[in-house]
């Protein structure tokens, strides 16, 4: 029985030591599995998967002589007056590539992403012209072997000078080869615009205050030297600089004032 338990733990160690070594070797294998396209004079060229080199690849002015870099990781490179006439490279990574002078002549562009490599860039800001937003401005310009499509938002076509609401908004614009169709995603923002908001000019520019028994508002402008009119109650006070008062209550038939207001009261009781 103990023969038999030790044999068991002996098969244990050997199969713990063989899945020990399976992981040694298959470790390095793990890291060394990054798809390396091309790699020559500096310029490193890898999958998308495994992301670009720090940096970017700096390939200004190779000649990749129609390689094959499908998924290629693009992404920041110097590709100025690079060959990359017959390369397949479907589905590659051009973001923030520098493209000038590149040429991409019968090259499988089939899925590639251009955005904001030169050809258009990622990012148009303007200010809106009125509540409708801001007509917007761009040019494609394109590198040798490939030709600027339409660009669209939502499967309607943009041309340049079309206006844009306020705020973001994204437009997909497609560049041709003669293998295959890229595209290059252009972010629109129209900011508000700064509308000049004066302040009105007061009628008067002092305080008013309140007079104390009437509750009325009264101004502390000096009065003019002719005097003061103000509306009371559907008549008029005309106060003269002089000190005199007149009142002309309207729709009022005057009081006769006399020396006997009884007599007169019972005289008019009496008829």
């Amino acid at each position: 029985m103990a023969r038999r338990i030790a044999i068991q733990r002996g098969r244990m160690s050997l199969i713990l030591a063989a899945v020990g070594v399976v992981g040694l070797v298959a470790g390095p294998a793990a890291a060394a599995s990054a798809e390396v396209f091309y790699d020559e004079g500096g310029c490193v060229v890898q999958q998308v998967t495994d992301g670009a080199p720090a940096g970017g690849s700096q390939c200004a002015g190779v000649d990749f002589g129609a390689t094959s870099m499908g998924q290629a990781a693009f992404m920041g490179a110097n590709l100025a007056g690079a060959n990359l006439s017959g390369s397949k490279l479907q589905a590659a990574n051009f973001t923030g590539a520098n493209l000038e002078g590149a040429n991409f002549t019968d090259a499988q562009v089939e899925g590639a992403d251009f955005t904001d490599s030169g050809i258009l860039p990622g990012t148009i800001t303007a200010e809106a012209a009125d509540a409708n937003g801001a007509p917007i401005e761009f040019a494609p310009v394109v590198p040798l072997g490939l030709t600027a499509g339409d660009c669209m938002i939502v499967d309607v076509p943009v041309v340049s000078g079309t206006v844009f609401p306020i705020g973001n908004s994204g437009m997909v614009c497609k560049f041709s080869s003669s293998n295959g169709t890229a595209i290059a995603v252009v972010k629109i923002q129209v900011t508000p615009h700064p509308e000049a908001t004066e302040a009105p000019t007061p009628l008067f520019t002092d305080e008013p205050t309140t007079s104390g028994t009437t509750g009325t508002a009264a101004s502390t402008r000096q009065p003019t030297d002719w005097g003061l009119i103000a509306l009371v109650g559907g008549g008029a006070v005309v106060v003269l600089a002089l000190g005199v008062v007149a009142m002309v209550i309207s729709r009022r038939r005057p009081a006769i004032v006399s020396g006997d207001d009884s007599s007169d009261d019972s005289a008019k009781s009496d008829d």
